[in-house]
């Protein structure tokens, strides 16, 4: 049994999601940034250790073949770990690929819902909330999957990628969207006959979105804009949709 191999690879294996796990956690508790924790760790770093613990792994199962008896254990770290990180990494990767480079999403982009100050003050440091926003080029090439949104407004991303999030034709009872938002892990922090607005966070990477809800006469609209990073992973479009389809109820 080649056990100084085996050792490498059980390392190098390990390795990966152990440094993906630091960037969603440290990113989460403020050790290090979105940025780093999730595009460089996760993404770059993480994602190659999980390349080459594969690689490497398969070189240890091939040379330990006769010995596999004994060099098993290691074979799990060595091979078997990386494995299944790169598999959720592949995963994650497709998401991103799947979605448009925003940051929220909103039922009425020709009089998308405002925040109050109470919110706006809680996004110290966030991108700016903008009436009519636009998907910059600096964000569309991160990916090449993004290239073709490059220029689009926001506006015309929801439309195209998240069709569910659609204003409910009707005014919605504030205590019906209050229960829809606590359904939905909202936290909510401000209350009136015409507007109900909170914060949802994430479990990692600090990610944390805003929602707010305005109820008119004829039209309840919904607005969700993520507060941390560059991207929503699609998380905005889902939690919009899910409201929708709650309040259209």
């Amino acid at each position: 049994m080649n056990r100084a191999l085996l050792i490498l690879a059980a390392l190098v294996g390990v390795s990966a999601p152990l440094t993906v796990t630091f960037g969603a956690m440290g990113a989460d508790i403020g050790w290090v940034s979105f940025e780093t924790g999730f595009w460089l760790l996760t993404l770059t770093v993480g994602w190659w250790l999980a390349v080459g613990g594969v690689g490497l792994g398969l070189v240890a199962a091939i040379l330990n073949l006769r010995s596999l008896g004994q060099a098993w254990p290691w074979l799990i770290a060595g091979l078997v770990v990386p494995v299944a990180t790169l598999g959720g990494l592949w995963t994650l990767q497709s998401r991103l690929d799947a979605v448009p480079p925003v940051v929220e999403t909103s039922t009425d982009w020709t009089d998308p819902p405002a925040y109050s100050d109470a919110i706006l003050s809680r996004r110290s440091g966030a991108a700016p909330v903008l009436p009519n926003p636009v998907i910059a080029d600096e964000a569309a090439a991160r990916r090449s999957a993004w290239a073709s949104w490059s220029g689009l407004s926001v506006a015309e991303a929801n439309a195209r990628a998240c069709p569910s999030a659609r204003t409910i034709a009707r005014l919605v009872d504030s205590g019906a969207v209050v229960a829809a938002l606590e359904a939905e892990g909202v936290r909510v922090i401000g209350q009136s006959l015409w507007r109900v607005e909170g914060f949802q966070e994430s479990t990692f990477y600090g990610r944390v979105r805003d929602v707010v809800v305005r109820m008119e006469p004829g039209a309840t609209d919904i607005r969700v804009t993520e507060r941390v990073g560059d991207v929503d992973l699609g998380d905005t479009c889902d939690l919009a949709a899910s409201l929708v389809e709650r309040l259209s109820r």
